[in-house]
């Protein structure tokens, strides 16, 4: 009688040992600098990297067996290729919602708080050093 899983397991390392082949072959075919694994074999050592977690190994122990780096493996796990570490722009995470709590301050501490301030005109023309008054007083002016 065979364990529930074997076939499972068997077919993880099958996958495991091609892993292995693709990932050498694509390491002797680079001149230095990354080579980014296609989405397949990124998709593969994920999941192999999931598992062996949930069997209660290591993302570094699963990185060593699959001949990657344990950072390549945590970026991929974050849904990065290696090579992609660097923060993305602002405007580039547009899609993430962020909490944000408003609360009420008093306006005299609003104004206290206040700097100069710099009001800069679509033409280029710059007003600096101004407080809070002075510069809702410049901008009512303008009709802005």
């Amino acid at each position: 009688m065979t364990r529930p899983g074997l076939h499972q397991e068997e077919s993880m390392e099958k996958e495991l040992e091609q892993f292995q082949q693709e990932a050498q072959r694509l390491k002797e075919g680079r001149k230095g600098g990354a080579l980014p694994f296609p989405e397949a074999l990124r998709v593969f050592a994920v999941r192999y990297a999931e598992q062996t977690v949930e069997a209660g190994g290591t993302v570094v122990e699963a990185a060593a067996r699959m001949g990657v780096s344990a950072p390549t493996l945590y970026e991929w796990r974050k849904g990065r290729t290696a090579g992609s570490t660097k923060r993305k722009k602002r405007t580039e995470r547009s899609g993430v919602l962020v909490p944000v709590r408003v609360g009420e301050r008093p306006a005299e501490a609003a104004v206290a708080q206040a700097g100069p301030l710099t009001v800069v005109a679509p033409g280029g023309f710059r007003v600096e050093g101004l407080s809070l008054e002075a510069a809702a007083q410049l901008l009512r002016k303008l009709g802005c």
